[in-house]
């Protein structure tokens, strides 16, 4: 009798900037799995690009009550290959669905000065990436938001990657290796 196969994803958990939709992007092209972002899925669903102005119209509630759903769809959905936002995992609903999931799930751990550097960089963060607290973004809101958040996706992780100093095409293959042995363990 020939075994099926369960649902597996790979799920990319980490801060913003941590190369999750890169490296989501390029484990498409090697597992030949669809690639979805939590926050474009999330973005769609309310009919709005811009998380930053979904927050300014609508607030913070709003659009978690819709990362939320776009979690749990995700994850109740075929194999896949799933982004997380960088506070989805903060919202207990989405949590447990990724908890709940069949899937291995990597935590792109990046230390926080090279995660400010890559913010700084992008052109299109300020515009599209709401301010996390009171701080207004840089390295300080960083370095504050991964306190609270760190242990959480320590907890929900079943691997952590130090991403700090990895190429795209290096995390690419550690991935593809834990997924490997994750199908393999069955």
């Amino acid at each position: 009798m020939v075994g099926i196969i369960p649902v597996m994803h790979v799920i990319l958990i980490g801060y913003r900037a941590s190369g999750k939709t890169s490296v989501g992007r390029q484990l498409t092209s090697v597992l030949g799995l669809p690639f979805f972002d939590v926050d474009d899925a999330t973005c769609e669903r309310i009919g709005c690009d811009s998380i930053a102005q979904i927050w300014e119209e609508h607030g913070e509630p709003y659009w978690r009550e819709h990362e939320v759903q776009a979690t749990a769809d995700l994850c109740r959905g075929p194999d896949c290959i799933i982004s997380l936002g960088g506070g989805t995992l903060m919202q207990q609903v989405a949590r447990q669905a990724v908890e709940d999931c069949h899937a291995v799930r990597i935590y792109l751990q990046c230390d926080p000065e090279e995660i400010d550097r890559r913010i700084s960089g992008d052109s299109r963060s300020e515009q599209t990436r709401p301010s996390l607290t009171n701080l207004g973004g840089g390295l300080e809101e960083i370095v504050s938001v991964l306190e609270v958040r760190d242990p959480v996706y320590r907890a929900v992780a079943d691997h952590v990657l130090d991403v700090t100093e990895l190429s795209i095409e290096q995390i690419t293959s550690k991935v593809v290796a834990w997924w490997d042995a994750s199908i393999a363990a069955g």
